[in-house]
């Protein structure tokens, strides 16, 4: 993600890319790099978090042997952060932990450039949605810390239901880097298309006067049978999670687990596409009816952000070409460039570094033969 700010007391990044939207960057201790979008609504006291990351700052971040240092990280938190970093220097205390290591705590207490250096969510007066786009790690890790009081609903896909209550160790990859999952309860499984309202309505109480807010959810199926992406109608922005993504500064390929469908993901990406057309082609007769004599306005377009990589880019370009590319890759056109045992699972990592495109794709192989039979393709 370019042209972030960088600040030496949090393991975060932030850059606001919409009028009501932020991205946050963790720089956490997998290197997974994953981007949150927050949402500061317009309308109502509501902050509508889309993943909270890992909650596990890289080392770098953190105190390394608190006890070997006279300036602990009590001192650290306390002392400014010039104070901190002359110390570092000058007496050899390399290990000072940074201020800002958790998401909520950022959110609600760290001073934000380009929200009039206020918190997003001060002393954390506004409720929270956190909307999980899928169950994995580097996109649940930090849930827990928003459960402590307050009123936090949590949205997950009412598809992926069973996928995330079955086995969430395994189906969230908690157990490969020997963490336990979070307990939490979703407290509304949404389904394709619906759209959220404010406050959610729970069965055991009175029906209260809801706001729409605006926020449509989409399954997405593939990555995980649970992925969903999200459309902020007002910002015309969609929030995909890591259905795709380009390469990026991390050189990371979209990444199929174990539990992935690589057919019902080409589907899946296709209804993206459509949606994204349709609604730029709505917001270009919009702005064409708009216009008066010498005046033109310029049609909105769809800004497509993803879990990792890419934040705000022009969405029906990147899906267009994630289209283009996958079908080559079915086709057997880009060679595979990495073949490991992974998971238990023989794992193919398919790139083509003479082509333009900037991304490559990592799947168990017997994933890409369901798919390739499914869409009779013969790849000798």
């Amino acid at each position: 993600m370019a042209s972030q700010h960088r600040e030496t007391s949090s393991s975060f990044t932030i850059k606001k890319i919409n009028k009501s939207t932020f991205v946050i960057r963790e720089e956490d201790a997998y290197k997974e790099h994953p981007l949150i979008y927050v949402k500061n609504h317009p309308k109502v006291p509501l902050i509508i978090l889309g993943d909270t990351g890992c909650d596990e700052a890289s080392s770098g971040h953190h105190v390394a042997d608190a006890s070997s240092i006279i300036c602990d990280v009590r001192i650290a938190n306390i002392l400014p952060s010039n104070q901190c970093q002359f110390l570092k220097e000058n007496i050899g205390l390399t290990t000072l932990q940074d201020r800002y290591v958790h998401l909520r705590d950022y959110i609600e207490n760290y001073p934000v450039e380009d929200n009039g250096n206020a918190p997003l969510n001060p002393s954390g007066h506004r409720q929270y949605y956190i909307i999980c786009t899928h169950c994995h790690y580097d996109h649940i890790g930090g849930i827990s810390q928003f459960l402590e009081g307050g009123t936090t609903e949590i949205i997950a896909s009412s598809a992926g239901k069973d996928f995330i209550e079955s086995d969430l160790e395994t189906h969230g990859q908690f157990k490969y880097i020997d963490i336990p999952a979070p307990y939490y309860n979703v407290t509304c499984w949404a389904n394709s298309f619906e759209r959220l309202k404010w406050p959610l309505w729970h069965e055991s109480e009175p029906r209260p006067f809801q706001t729409d807010l605006g926020i449509s959810i989409i399954h997405t199926p593939g990555h995980t049978p649970d992925s969903i992406a999200w459309y902020d109608h007002a910002e015309m922005h969609l929030s995909c999670g890591d259905s795709f993504y380009e390469e990026g500064e991390d050189g990371m390929p979209i990444i199929f687990p174990p539990e992935g469908n690589l057919i019902e993901w080409v589907f899946a990406m296709q209804k993206l596409l459509v949606f994204v057309r349709s609604k730029n082609a709505r917001a270009a007769k919009a702005a064409e009816e708009s216009s008066k004599g010498d005046w033109v306005e310029v049609a909105k377009r769809v800004k497509v952000s993803c879990g990792h990589q890419n934040a705000a880019e022009d969405g029906e370009e990147m899906l267009a070409a994630l289209e283009k590319f996958s079908a080559r890759v079915y086709r057997g056109d880009v060679p595979v460039v990495k073949k490991e045992l992974w998971r238990g699972d023989a794992c193919y990592t398919w790139r083509d570094e003479e082509d333009e495109t900037k991304m490559s794709l990592k799947a168990p192989a017997r994933l890409m033969d369901d798919a390739r039979r499914f869409f009779n393709i013969d790849v000798r």
